[in-house]
């Protein structure tokens, strides 16, 4: 039986707008015009999701979820109304780029209802999961989503007029902190910002300034960071890092009013890059709270004086003349929390010998994190049972979706974290709902999912908005002391068979890849050689302290990966669990499935659209030249 209008009866009673802000644990402005909101609060128990949309009209308002493109065709939507003191929500499933039909079933539940002073606010819920192959689930990750409105009301659920106004946004509905919840008496406040620089009219410059810290005569604990964007430059300002610095810092040139981090020699790399980072943030981002139980640690007797702040600017208009001083803001306290935090990232290594052919419509990148890397220093840390707790992450990849898998002895545990419907240009960091414990002897490895269909020649991994990247930022504690901020691999042995086996009379060295440049015409054979090397390596080269540059590493083998998930819906079947054993893979790949888990099916998209992002100088110092 079709889903038919709700119309509300007594038990709904009319909202308050005004108290959305307090009621809900949540909240999103959904364009830049504040024209639509949103409200959520989640119910982790009963697997839930309480909706406020808030619109500036008194006619039809509609939300939806989206496949992950942020189009209205196959988006999972309600639109609903108020007329005459009564309240409608109709359950629909846009099909195509038409009218959306009415669902077969209605999934969602309207609780409230409201029409003053110019705007409709409509409150419903639904389950993360309603068992309906026409609803979209509200998963962990990226949501897009996707709004509209008309002014006017319709004259019954088929006869509706276009939408006036429309849009669509990524959000993460459900890895979230209730920040609403925190309390911040007492905290205090520093910057760490750019001063009154001249932005570059180059379309990408990364720019680097050197920070003086406070002065601190005791320990504290950074509770909370925030970007802070110079009002007008939000279009420029993409992404920051800042790093520990250690060392001497007596060159008067690198203070001030900073530096190309690229054009300027003497650039004190190996004084800040290859230390610890303080906060990331980019595009899309807002502020991050630490949780309760730890902080990340400042003003002790090993603590860093100097911070390095790199930012980068993305002016592909050409823009002069524009000053900027964006930066972070920091809040702290004197009140110890029980754990330092430390931030680390895993992934691919900005390599060379790390490369796409074109013309793929579905590429698969790895990163390991070998045991090797940080056994002794997860041996060593507060934790009465060893190891290292991560609470949140921050994704860095031009893909599409991406995932980080954790196996301890061969055995594949639930993964670190995952985002099927990744947007780079939508980066916030994710509050994990269950904290990853790391123990010594466990294995990361990170994935990356693309697309290069609109592409016509090689993509290389790098920092540029035309290529490739793929890592994760863990937010962790107890923070390992003298551990390496990063773990990155590089599969070089399979590009380097190829080049030999393929193109003999092309000069190959150790540390370069003639096939960055060359004029060389893919076909689905040559791919599909690539991806069959790829997926059959057995080791990989990769850099941790813990040894030295490029050392080989088997890569680790899940002798029981992890079970599919389950549904609790009868009507949908469950994906078997992938064979055990390598296969050669065709142009279209999937995951190898010894030591690297087979992605479930999902949406893959061209590293072209997006910008570069959280990723600096930091790889050209380590990376596999």
């Amino acid at each position: 039986m079709f889903s038919l209008v709700l119309i509300a009866i007594s038990a709904l009673v009319p909202t308050n707008g005004a108290d959305l802000s307090t009621e809900f644990a949540h909240e999103a402005v959904l364009d830049t015009y504040e024209k639509m909101k949103l409200f959520w609060t989640v119910n982790w128990e009963n697997k839930t999701v309480s909706f406020a949309v808030q619109a500036a009209t008194t006619g039809w308002v509609g939300f939806g979820i989206s496949s992950g493109n942020g189009n209205m065709a196959g988006s999972d939507m309600v639109i609903g109304w108020v007329k005459d003191s009564k309240g409608y929500l109709t359950d629909r499933f846009a099909d195509s780029q038409s009218f959306p039909p009415l669902d077969k079933e209605n999934n969602y539940n309207l609780t409230g209802f409201e029409e003053s002073e110019g705007k409709t606010v409509l409150r419903f819920s639904r389950k993360f999961d309603t068992c309906d192959p026409r609803d979209r689930k509200i998963e962990e990750g990226t949501t897009k989503v996707v709004f509209a409105y008309h002014a006017e009301d319709p004259t019954s659920e088929d006869d509706m007029k276009k939408h006036t106004f429309r849009g669509s946004k990524s959000i993460l509905l459900l890895n979230n902190m209730d920040k609403k919840q925190v309390n911040e008496t007492g905290w205090q406040q520093f910057y760490v910002t750019n001063r009154n620089v001249t932005i570059p009219k180059k379309h990408t410059t990364y720019w680097c300034s050197l920070i003086q810290l406070p002065e601190f005569k005791s320990k504290h604990h950074i509770t909370k960071f925030e970007p802070y964007v110079t009002p007008g430059n939000e279009g420029i300002v993409h992404h920051l890092l800042v790093y520990e610095c250690y060392g001497n810092f007596s060159n008067a040139t690198l203070h001030g009013s900073g530096f190309d981090c690229y054009e300027t020699p003497n650039m004190p790399l190996r004084h800040c890059y290859g230390y610890s980072v303080v906060a990331a943030w980019a595009v899309g981002g807002t502020a991050f709270y630490y949780p309760p139980k730890a902080g990340y640690p400042i003003g002790t007797s090993d603590s860093p004086r100097t911070l390095l702040l790199e930012l980068h600017y993305d002016n592909p208009d050409a823009i002069e003349e524009r000053k900027d001083s964006s930066g972070v803001r920091f809040y702290y306290t004197s009140h110890h929390r029980e754990y330092d935090a430390g931030i680390m990232s895993v992934g691919e290594s900005i390599s060379k010998f790390a490369i796409i052919p074109p013309k793929q419509e579905s590429w698969l990148t790895v990163g390991y994190c070998p045991k090797e890397c940080y056994k002794e220093d997860l041996q060593a840390t507060k934790l009465p049972e060893k190891g290292i707790k991560v609470f949140s992450f921050l994704f860095s990849s031009t893909g599409r979706a991406t995932w980080t898998k954790h196996v301890r002895n061969g055995i594949e545990l639930p993964e670190i974290a995952r985002d099927d419907h990744y947007d780079f240009n939508f980066q916030d960091i994710q509050v994990l709902r269950e904290e990853a414990h790391i123990k010594p002897g466990d294995d990361s490895i990170h994935f990356c999912k693309y697309e290069t269909m609109d592409r016509d020649k090689l993509v290389q991994a790098g920092i540029s908005t035309t290529q490739e990247m793929c890592l994760n930022y863990m937010f962790y504690y107890p923070r390992m002391v003298n551990a390496t901020a990063y773990c990155f691999s590089s599969l070089r042995k399979p590009v380097y068979d190829f080049i030999k086996e393929h193109f003999p009379s092309i000069a190959v060295t150790k540390w370069s890849n003639p096939l960055i440049g060359a004029n060389i015409s893919w076909t689905k054979e040559l791919a599909s050689d690539l991806r069959k090397r790829l997926d059959e390596a057995d080791t990989f080269l990769s850099y941790c302290r813990a040894r030295p540059n490029n050392y080989t590493y088997p890569i680790p083998k899940i002798m029981k990966p992890l079970p599919p998930r389950q549904s609790n819906c009868r009507e949908r079947s469950t994906t078997p669990a992938p064979p055990v054993g390598k296969t050669a893979t065709p142009v279209r790949t999937t995951a190898p499935t010894v030591g690297k888990t087979v992605p479930p099916a999902g949406e893959a998209f061209s590293v072209t659209t997006s910008y570069s992002t959280a990723i600096s100088l930091l790889f050209s110092y380590f990376v596999f030249m």
